[in-house]
Order: structure tokens, then C-alpha cells, then sequence
């Protein structure tokens, strides 16, 4: 019996009344560095809104854009991130305990304290934890580890009826200690890989989540074959830990596994989710604080998109304009836990509309600029210098 842990993909992000999520197979190919390249060439298609066919599942056969055949002429030489030599790189270390601070105040701190304690007996090779009741070890093993850590959710699990006894809980491991320690050894070296590769240490918070966001959709597919396998059985395979070691998943693993990645880079955020209203289905997606202020990211949508910013920093307003998802019928953090759901919490600010629609070109850490082609097909540049 695949271990309680295993729902909480399903809990955090509403998932537990669908039976797949979407990709977005959005309208061009990767862009080049030089914003006059993306212009030229022949695959680039561009809409104007980037609307969503039937359920959640972006259109891989949409129609052609107009600006298609549009040239843009610049004289402008981008600096780009890839072009610095030598590139510097982070020396980001592992975090074994990471949690949000929306999935903090939702879960509360017993749960966070029990959780850790979890983790510890975890690494040390042990199988017991201290926990102060029944129902918080049920609620803390079903839906931490999922989201704060997800080789745990892949090979331990609940002991459930009778593990907890007096103070004290017990879990097992689905595979030999010493074989879940060589993993996570690797796990933990996969993580720090990526946060060192694309993040510099003076990266701000913003910075590392443009970093994580375009990695992402450079690097990770959709997995369309798990997509279609969904409608004839329930999957129970699913997870961050799946998707960062096989570069390829759908939403409900690569949201958990873009904010757990951003944990680790210093960046809380957490998942979110909601229900299609063209189909019905579920759909997760990762939402962060940065500043106090709270904002959506779907790098689900995406991925194979050319480094589509529609889905980058979205108010409730966009995230819904978009794709349908209403605040009111959305979760974020965990929804089940005290029945919090989108309507605890705001995203509101719209400091970064001017890039919705567009498509990154380049990025300047050391100007904050950033360079894109707008929905209308022109070379734009946005200045976050204020944001910072």
C-alpha cells in the first residue's frame, strides 16, 4: 500500500477530485539571447492572450500568430547572463529542514517542531520521532514531506494504525537504510547542483526565482505519456522527488518541486491550486513571497515554452484572466488543514504586468533589467530596480 505521505501532491494542491493536469504547449520555440534572432525566426509564434483550449492543457496545435513573420531591428547588444565569462556561480549548501510560511501558519508550529524531528530521525538512520499527539503525527507524515521534502515522501512512510505511542512515533523506510542514504546523498547533491548552476550567492529573492523559472523552462518537459495514462488508472508514482530525477512530470510535481527548490534557495514559497472550469480538472501551481507581498508562478505552463512570462509573478487577478482559476475556489499551502484555501491570502500586486504575454529574451542581474518581445511582438526592456 503506497504510503500516506503519497496524498499530499493530491491535499496541497486540491488535486484529489482530478484526474489530470495540463502543460502548456505554448507558441514558440526557445528564444535566442538576441532579441533581433527571436524576430526572425520562422517557428516563432506569438498570441496576443494565450488562451487556454478545453480544460488546462495548452493547445500544442495553436493556431499562427500573426507577428510570425514580423522582423525587429536593434542595434542593442544584450549582455546575457550565459554570455559573462567566467560565469559565477552560487555555493548554495543543503537545508534539510525547509518549510514555508504560509504552510507554517496553516499547519502550525507542533506539526513544523514534529516534522523536524522527522527529518532528523530520518538522516541519523533511526525510525522514531517525538511528537506531542496521534493527530499531529497523522497530519505531519501525510503532507509534509511532499512539499519540504521530497525524497522522504518517496522511500519512508507512515506506520499508521498504533505508531504512535506515548510521545513518541514511528515511520519505516521502503527501502534498505543504507540505500536511502546513498539517495539522498545524491538527491541532496541534485539540489544544490541546480541552485549553484543557475543562482549567484548576491542573487535577490526575485532574481532567484527568474533564475529557477527560466532553468525550468529550459530544461524540464512535460510528461504527456503520465498526462494520457491518468484518464484510465489512478497514478500513484507522482512526485517532486519523480520529476527532479527524471526531468520530465506534470503540475502536481513540478509545482512542489519549483517551490522546493526555491526553499532551499531562501525563497519561501509554497503551492497552490485550483479547478479548471472549461473540464473541471485540477491544477497546481507554486506561489511565493517575496517583500511581504504574495504572487503566483506556473512553471508548468511554462515549460517548452520559449520562456512564455504570462505565467511569471501573476496577481489572483491575471492567474484567473489567464486560465479561469478564481481566488475564491483556489487553495494554497494546504487546503484541508483548518479549511484554508485562496481566500486567506492576497496577490495584488501588479508590478510585473508590462511582461505578461511576452517572452524573455535576456536577463541583466547587474542592470535589473530584463529584455523580452512584448505580446505584440516588439523588443521591450523591464527595469526591476524599483522591486529591489
Amino acid at each position: 500500500m503506497k504510503k500516506t505521505a503519497r496524498l499530499v501532491i493530491c491535499i496541497v494542491v486540491l488535486c484529489l477530485l482530478f484526474t489530470g493536469c495540463g502543460s502548456a504547449e505554448i507558441k514558440t520555440e526557445n528564444t535566442e539571447p538576441s532579441s533581433s534572432e527571436v524576430a526572425k525566426q520562422d517557428e516563432a509564434e506569438i498570441t496576443e492572450d494565450g488562451d487556454v483550449k478545453d480544460g488546462d492543457v495548452k493547445d500544442e496545435d495553436a493556431e499562427d500568430a500573426d507577428t510570425a513573420d514580423e522582423t525587429v531591428e536593434t542595434e542593442e547588444v544584450v549582455e546575457t547572463e550565459e554570455a559573462k565569462e567566467p560565469k559565477e556561480r552560487g555555493h548554495f549548501t543543503f537545508q534539510p529542514v525547509v518549510i514555508a510560511s504560509i504552510f507554517r501558519d496553516i499547519m502550525g508550529e507542533d506539526m513544523c517542531e514534529a516534522y523536524g524531528n522527522y527529518v532528523e530521525a530520518a538522516l541519523s538512520g533511526e525510525d522514531e520521532f517525538a511528537v506531542n499527539s496521534e493527530e499531529t503525527y497523522e497530519w505531519m507524515i501525510g503532507q509534509f514531506p511532499g512539499v519540504c521534502f521530497p525524497i522522504l515522501e518517496e522511500y519512508t512512510e507512515s506506520d499508521y494504525g498504533g505508531a504512535y505511542h506515548d510521545g513518541t512515533a514511528t515511520f519505516h523506510y521502503t527501502i534498505p537504510k543504507s540505500e536511502f542514504a546513498r539517495r539522498e546523498a545524491e538527491f541532496e547533491d541534485i539540489v544544490t547542483g541546480i541552485l549553484n548552476e543557475t543562482m549567484q550567492d548576491d542573487y535577490s529573492d526575485l532574481e532567484k526565482v527568474l533564475a529557477l523559472y527560466v532553468y525550468f523552462c529550459r530544461t524540464y518537459t512535460y510528461d504527456y505519456d503520465t498526462y494520457e495514462e491518468m484518464s484510465d488508472r489512478y497514478i500513484e508514482e507522482l512526485s517532486a522527488y519523480r520529476f527532479l530525477t527524471t526531468d520530465h512530470g506534470i503540475c502536481s510535481e513540478c509545482a512542489p518541486a519549483f517551490s522546493y527548490l526555491l526553499l532551499e534557495a531562501g525563497v519561501d514559497a509554497t503551492v497552490a491550486g485550483g479547478t479548471c472550469p472549461h473540464n473541471g480538472e485540477g491544477h497546481a501551481w507554486s506561489y511565493v513571497t517575496i517583500n511581504g507581498k504574495n504572487y503566483h508562478l506556473d512553471p508548468t505552463y511554462g515549460m517548452d515554452s520559449g520562456v512564455c512570462l504570462s505565467y511569471f509573478m501573476m496577481t489572483d487577478e491575471q492567474r484567473e484572466e489567464e486560465d479561469g482559476y478564481k481566488k475564491s475556489e483556489m487553495c494554497v499551502g494546504c487546503h484541508y488543514k483548518d479549511e484554508q484555501n485562496g481566500d486567506q491570502y492576497d496577490a495584488e500586486d501588479d508590478f510585473f504586468a508590462p511582461l505578461w504575454g511576452g517572452y524573455l529574451n535576456s536577463w541583466d542581474h547587474e542592470k535589473n533589467l530584463i529584455y523580452y518581445m512584448d505580446r505584440n511582438g516588439n523588443d521591450a526592456v523591464f527595469d526591476y530596480s524599483a522591486f529591489e
